[in-house]
């Protein structure tokens, strides 16, 4: 590469062409005189004669120098100049291009292949081989080295994966065919990552190490779990001003995607290094359980963005039963256990079923009610979409018509069934491991649950479908149907601790959580099953850029692996297992990159700026001048019919 001041060029030797110049001015300096045709009969008797001293026309100067000065942008074009090019690598062995591929690189992934492109030009103008490692988690095996033009096609198609970026783990097997002396130039995505550190002091062992630090901060969003889910936002290299928006992106109520709301990064919170503020999510939760993503605004990488399940999303529960309780009775009423084991994860109203159908609540819960009034209207309200869990109790036990009694999701035997009563033949019954595929799939049961009565369900062949949880002696605990667009969900013991301890551990709130997380949406916790036999298959997945997309391949991700996180194939996305849905988010922890032993460029310096592209198009127009040009002359010297 030849360098002029400001400007370099990476096929100097088409310079010389610029010798030929002065022979092309003399050569197109002269034009012949067009002919002109007059009609004059005395004309035949000058056929034959010759003038001894004939005038040649001359080319205008002004048209002569756009043909000089288009032939000489020709020349400078295929010189391939580049203005304030990059410096050259240290070193002038075998080029190694490591490209950092996580969603850390994606904001500036353009800038980072025109950096490696240039990179690959400079090789290949000095005839010196050139590999390629893409740090996405795919590279295997040693890394060939080949003609660097040949290499220019495989950059062009990489782009940034929705995971962090992963280095290989066996560098011995990575570097085998590597040459000497290496000239290494690594385009960084600022981030330490694991592997790091050994393939760096690897790199600087074998040659010189330039790295390109990433141009302008980077960005994660995470959620943080917790009866009030908020987000943490953490940033390096961010400027002084004003910090970005979290823009919460959802439907509205006509179905169409739009923002729906802006959220502000309030409180910072101690981090070496990384600069991290907690962003609360306090939105209406109408307009809260309409969010699909929150992505921080003007990031474009999936690690700014946070796609939104139930964890996000508050239900509006409304509890209906008997209220009356007094102060010193409370442990005796099913709403307390109700509330004590809601209250922290949704918004709770109280009263009359008729009252609560009027504010449109997502989840009904009936302690121990038959016999409403408002029957035909909740069953009406239940065909929408609603979600209706009753518990059993002394006064569903005692009714005459429990057979009769609608909206149960099977139908019941009148008395109840006394396991440890004084009268009983039996002893409490425990509670059975719960199914996989159900919506309490990987709860841990407590071994001293105990149930001692409950309301036993008529034999249905469909009864074992229904059926969510069950006694160790394979009697229903909690059935669910389906009707209408909504659930019946029916809790075969009483909500409180009269009938079973159930009430009073911490199974019941994770239970219920469960169920009402199913409400409208048919999905449930984030948290990854216990099960090893669970499967999630991915609904929708993001590329590097955050962009979401429709999974090409659809392949389920085991348990273990989906509680890895983001990785070779299994890419940041929504994810179902049964009826359960979970968001697999790439942001998360950060921790800025150090590199010792290695050449790291200002974070201004800029890799150049290509000027070939407009040399040659600025040929094309020199060359449309100097046609219109000898148009417009030709046309001023046509010949002209002398009468």
């Amino acid at each position: 590469m030849l360098v002029l001041g400001p400007l370099g060029f990476l096929a100097p030797w088409l310079l010389a062409a610029l010798a030929a110049l002065p022979v092309l001015w003399l050569i197109l300096r002269a034009m012949p005189p067009t002919p002109r045709r007059v009609l004059f009969p005395g004309t035949r008797l000058l056929v034959g004669l010759r003038d001894a001293h004939p005038v040649a026309r001359h080319t205008p100067w002004w048209l002569l120098l756009i043909r000089v000065l288009a032939i000489a942008a020709l020349i400078f074009g295929f010189a391939g100049p580049v203005w304030k090019p990059a410096p050259h690598l240290a070193g002038q062995g075998p080029l190694l291009i490591v490209m950092d591929a996580g969603w850390a690189a994606a904001p500036d992934w353009a800038a980072r292949q025109a950096r490696a492109l240039q990179a690959l030009d400079l090789a290949g103008a000095s005839g010196q081989p050139a590999a390629l490692l893409v740090a996405d988690g795919a590279a295997e095996g040693a890394l060939p080295f080949q003609p660097a033009a040949e290499l220019a096609a495989r950059l062009r198609a990489v782009q940034p994966q929705p995971w962090e970026t992963r280095y290989p783990g066996d560098l011995a097997q990575l570097l085998a065919q590597a040459p000497a002396g290496l000239s290494v130039l690594w385009l960084s995505d600022g981030l330490d990552h694991p592997g790091r550190a050994p393939l760096l002091a690897e790199l600087t062992r074998r040659g010189a190490v330039t790295v390109v630090p990433p141009q302008g901060p980077r960005r994660s969003l995470q959620l943080v779990a917790g009866d009030q889910p908020m987000l943490r936002m953490r940033s390096i290299g961010e400027a002084a001003g004003a910090l970005p928006q979290i823009l919460a992106m959802g439907v509205d109520p006509q179905g169409a995607p739009r923002e729906l709301a802006r959220l502000k990064p309030l409180q910072t919170e101690p981090d070496p290094g990384v600069d991290t503020r907690l962003v609360p999510i306090d939105l209406p939760s109408e307009l809260k359980n309409r969010i699909t993503r929150l992505q921080i605004e003007g990031q474009e990488s999936a690690g700014a963005v946070v796609l939104a399940d139930d964890s996000v999303r508050r239900r509006k529960v409304a509890l209906v039963g008997d209220a009356s309780a007094s102060e010193g009775q409370q442990l005796l009423s099913p709403m307390h256990y109700l509330r004590r084991a809601l209250a922290p994860t949704t918004d709770l109203i109280e009263g009359g079923l008729g009252d609560v159908l009027q504010a449109s609540p997502d989840v009904i819960v009936l302690a121990d009610q038959i016999g409403l009034p408002e029957a035909a209207a909740l069953q009406e309200w239940v065909e929408k979409g609603g979600l209706l869990i009753r518990f059993a109790g002394p006064r569903m036990a005692a009714s005459e018509h429990l057979a009769e009694e609608p909206l149960l999701p099977v139908r019941l035997r009148a008395g109840g069934r006394d396991i440890g009563g004084a009268l009983s033949w039996g002893d409490p019954r425990g509670i059975a491991a719960f199914p996989p595929e159900g919506p309490f799939a990987g709860l841990a049961v407590p071994p001293d649950a105990a149930i001692r009565a409950q309301l036993l369900a008529e034999p249905s062949p469909d009864l074992a479908g229904r059926t969510l949880a069950q006694l160790s002696d394979g009697t229903p605990l909690v059935t669910r149907a389906a009707l209408g667009q909504g659930q019946l969900v029916l809790f075969h013991t009483t909500a409180n601790a009269e009938w079973s301890n159930l009430a009073i551990s911490g199974l019941f709130v994770e239970m219920l959580q469960r169920l009402v997380q199913t409400a409208r949406a048919g999905a449930a916790s984030v948290e990854a099953p216990a099960s090893a036999q669970t499967f999630w298959t991915p609904v929708q997945v993001l590329d590097g850029f955050g962009r979401a997309l429709d999974p090409a391949d659809p392949v389920p991700v085991s348990a273990a692996d989906f509680g890895k996180g983001p990785g070779p194939g299994r890419p940041a996305g929504l994810y179902r297992a049964g009826e359960r849905m979970a968001a697999l988010n790439a942001g998360g922890r950060m921790q800025s990159a150090t590199w010792p032993g290695a050449r790291v460029e200002a974070r201004a310096q800029t890799p150049g700026t290509d000027l070939r592209g407009g040399l040659l198009a600025l040929a094309v127009v020199l060359f449309a001048l100097d046609a219109l040009g000898s148009v417009w002359l030709a046309r001023g010297r046509s010949p002209r019919a002398i009468a």
